[in-house]
Formats: structure tokens, sequence, C-alpha cells
């Protein structure tokens, strides 16, 4: 019986390994799909001011009086 004990055991040790090692990978993951996922929304922003910028030099607003 103490056999199937340690068999049992070291089946629950594997099992418990795996998932942290699970669990780190995703978290791993999920960082760098967030900074991707910024970088990407930085660089779109960063384009929509400069063509903001572009478009008001090209068409400078006459001051109101």
């Amino acid at each position: 019986m103490s056999g199937l004990y340690e068999v049992a055991t070291w089946l629950v040790y594997t099992v418990a390994a795996i998932t942290m090692l699970a669990a780190v990978v995703a978290a791993i993951l999920a960082g760098l799909t967030l900074r991707l996922a910024a970088e990407f929304l930085r660089e779109l922003g960063d384009g929509r001011e400069e063509s903001d910028t572009q478009q008001a030099e090209n068409h400078p607003k006459t001051p109101r009086e």
C-alpha cells in the first residue's frame, strides 16, 4: 500500500509543478502581449498627433479678434 501512496504523491507533485510552470508562462506571455499592445497604441497615437500637426501647418487658422 505504501508503494501506491508514493506513486500517488509523486503524481500530485508532478501535476502541481506543471500547473505552476503553466501559470508562470501564461503570466509572462500576458505581460509581453500587454507591452506590445501598449507600444502599438502609443505609435498609433503618435501618428495621429503628427498628422494633426501637419494639417495645422498646411491650414493655419487665422486668429479671431
